[in-house]
């Protein structure tokens, strides 16, 4: 096994327990264990060497023939230099394949039968997709037809009776679960997305067949203007104590239609918490939910549209909204942020830590169940990367075994050999519920790391290194595509039009003019108005029998 080893440690939860390796460890031991080979295969040469001189010196000292003797005795002996130096070297050699299956990188032979499938698969993109089609299902179903072809050679008949197609109908069944248990997934992503990525178009062809279609088709997708509603009465969830408990906060950030969603919680909600310790200092923990939509463009931002995008390296929408939430809720330069996603949600963390790398002190990236993106966090910043074997989701950046970039800490777990399902389905493989107990197993190892160890360090900055719980305050920001509604003020009433001014109805003169030929009398003298009815005569009374 040859190729380069991933810089960072590797934990694997299996059938025969959990081992927790660093791979550079492991290649510093082999290169030590070579150097003492090549000091034995000196050893054994100058050895050789002196039991050639020494029968020159046998004549005239007797003594020196025994020594001779004794000398070229050790070196045919069973554990002489040379059988020494064979056995370093061989166990150098064991171990560096140790390194490589633990780093869970690629090999160099992964690598390269990965180029050949992209590039075979560019090249079957052209003339169409027929040919395309019968690879593909050659490849995924390949361990059906050999298994098959070996029953027919061992027993012709065995395979038409009864029994025989109930094994044949049970391992094709098993087909999907197998080939992402072993990374074939991978290879058929990458043999379509470089045909796709031909038929369409897409280019440059130089880069990953499947990143390259996902950039293009993401490319061709309406642009979506998103926002930010901060909700009003957020669940009081608790701190997290450990990677388990991170997750944990993950889980319930998904909204309430989910089976660890909190009640009232809408879709594509992010959570910011703050954590306060004993001795006042800040940290934060940000939480990121993963796909609920279907659609490309959908009213939901956290949708296949947006999976395109961060898979193809191009802008996204949710990245951006991320960092509009910690800005909301107050994240300050100097205190320590951990990001935490699942599925999508570790997606975009990493994305969001590379975006952040200069505005925020972002010091842990957790992903659950995550593809691998074209964005890598900056140097500083921990990673954990964790996954589960038959967990197909984790297959769709056609990459077989490595997750992270250097220096993550990556975590794979085979459900069915640690308690988990039997035989997990895809949902049951991807559940975040299931990502929340491998975190509860990764905090069981953690203690086992190293007291410098990026990971270790970076939980202390922001957790704490007392162990002393944190006093949470959590924020929680709903993004949505729905636009601002602006408030519309009342409704005016209308004024009528000014006009002329009315002309008032005129007051009857009530005044009582003086007797005729007194007009001048005393001189000119004023009308004086009196109460109507004042000076009115009386009627006449009538006249009756009670009234005479």
């Amino acid at each position: 096994m040859s190729g380069a080893v991933r810089e960072g440690r590797s934990l694997t939860i299996g059938r025969d327990g959990r081992v927790l390796v660093d791979a550079d460890e492991l290649l510093g031991s082999a290169r030590d264990l070579r150097a003492a080979a090549d000091g034995l295969d000196a050893a054994d040469q100058r050895l050789g060497s002196t039991v050639v001189r020494s029968p020159v010196l046998a004549s005239p000292v007797p003594e020196v023939q025994v020594l001779h003797d004794a000398l070229a005795t050790l070196r045919r002996a069973l554990h002489g230099p040379a059988a020494l130096a064979h056995d370093v070297r061989e166990l150098a050699s064991r171990t560096v394949d140790a390194a490589h299956a633990y780093s869970l990188a690629e090999t160099d032979a992964q690598a390269h039968w990965r180029g050949f499938i992209g590039a075979f698969g560019s090249a079957a993109g052209v003339p169409g997709a027929g040919m395309l089609g019968g690879v593909a299902i050659a490849t995924a179903l390949g361990d059906v037809l050999l298994a098959e072809a070996r029953d027919l050679l061992r027993d012709p008949w065995g395979t038409v009776a009864p029994r025989g197609r109930v094994d044949f109908a049970a391992r094709l069944a098993g087909t999907p679960q197998r080939i992402v248990a072993d990374g074939r997934a991978g290879l058929v992503l990458q043999l379509l997305g470089g045909a796709l990525g031909t038929l369409v178009g897409a280019g440059p062809r130089h880069l990953d067949p499947v990143r390259r279609f996902t950039a293009h088709v993401a490319g061709l997708l309406p642009s979506r203007d998103v926002r930010l509603v901060p909700r009003a009465d957020p669940p009081d969830l608790p701190a997290p104590d450990g990677l388990a408990g991170m997750v944990d906060l993950v889980a319930r950030t998904y909204d309430e239609d989910t089976e660890t969603g909190e009640p009232g919680t809408p879709l594509a909600t992010v959570t910011v918490q703050r954590l306060e310790r004993a001795d006042g200092s800040v940290a934060w923990v940000v939480a990121i939910p993963g796909t609920r939509a279907a659609g490309l463009a959908s009213d939901v931002p956290t949708d296949n549209g947006t999976n395109l995008a961060l898979e193809g390296g191009v802008p996204d929408v949710m990245t951006g909204a991320v960092l509009d939430a910690m800005a909301a809720a107050g994240v300050g330069a100097d205190e320590p942020v951990a990001l935490v996603g699942h599925s999508q949600g570790g997606m975009v963390a990493t994305t969001v830590a590379a975006a952040a790398a200069s505005r925020y002190a972002v010091r842990l990236v957790v992903t659950a169940g995550s593809p691998d993106v074209p964005a890598v966090a900056p140097p500083g910043v921990a990673v954990v990367a964790v996954r589960h074997r038959e967990d197909a989701v984790t297959l769709l950046d056609g990459i077989v075994g490595e997750r992270g970039g250097p220096g993550t800490l990556s975590v794979v777990r085979d459900l069915a050999a640690t308690g988990g399902p039997p035989a997990p389905s895809f949902s049951e493989a991807h559940a975040v519920s299931g990502y929340v107990g491998t975190a509860a197993m990764v905090d069981e190892e953690i203690g086992d790391l190293p007291t410098d160890d990026p990971v270790r360090a970076a939980l202390r900055d922001v957790l704490g290194a007392d162990g002393t719980p944190a006093a949470a305050t959590t924020r929680q920001y709903t993004v949505t595509t729905d636009p601002l509604e602006a408030c519309e003020p009342p409704p005016v009433r209308a004024e009528p039009a000014p006009g002329p001014a009315p002309t008032p109805a005129p007051t009857p003169d009530r005044r009582v003019p003086p007797p005729e030929g007194f007009e001048d009398w005393f001189g000119a003298r004023p009308i004086v108005p009196v109460p109507e009815g004042f000076l009115r005569r009386p009627e006449p009374a009538e006249v009756s029998a009670s009234n005479p």
